[in-house]
């Protein structure tokens, strides 16, 4: 029999940005979000596709996307390096409608001279809109890019234009 703690499940949920895939483990922590219904999941895992164990996530998605819901309280499972995950981590203390430069992170997690680096951390974050990487602008202030690694047609600035709509956060004079 399968190894349980290596169950993936699985679902696409349609949001108002588009299909959105969603993994989590087999106690509801969520893994994985991307933009599109392909996930990322490794050799090890094995794939069960089930609407009811993501059925938390979805049930705030949908929240969110109302404009009810302004934190999310599910459990994230975020996997990556040391500083990936320290990075991932000061993204979920950024609050709804705020948004922050990658330079401003950088020192708040005592690297100040890493604005690239977490530049590069944030554009892999695994579980985007939960961990609010769309919160996070260049100090030129214009939206810049999103979601780069699932979204190979270009349509992620329209997308995070979207998200820092939704919340209130997008200045008049933020572009591209």
């Amino acid at each position: 029999m399968a190894d349980l703690h290596k169950r993936v499940y699985t679902h696409t949920y349609q949001s108002p940005l588009g299909p959105l895939a969603i993994a989590v483990d087999r106690r509801g922590r969520v893994l994985q979000i991307v933009f599109g219904s392909e996930l990322e999941v490794g050799s090890q895992q094995i794939t069960e596709e089930n609407k009811y164990a993501c059925g938390e996530v979805e049930y705030q998605l949908d929240h969110y996307f109302a404009g009810d819901l302004t934190q999310f309280t599910v459990d994230v499972a975020l996997t990556g390096t040391d500083f990936q995950r320290t990075v991932w981590n000061s993204l979920l203390k950024i609050g709804y409608g705020e948004t922050i430069t990658y330079g401003e992170i950088a020192r708040k997690i005592g690297k100040k001279s890493a604005a690239r680096a977490v530049g590069n951390a944030v554009a892999v974050n695994p579980i985007p809109i939960i961990v609010p990487c769309h919160r996070v602008l260049p100090a030129s202030g214009k939206v810049g890019n999103y979601a780069l690694r699932s979204l190979k047609d270009g349509s992620g600035t329209e997308l995070k234009r979207m998200l820092l709509s939704l919340e209130g956060a997008l200045s008049d004079h933020a572009v591209a």
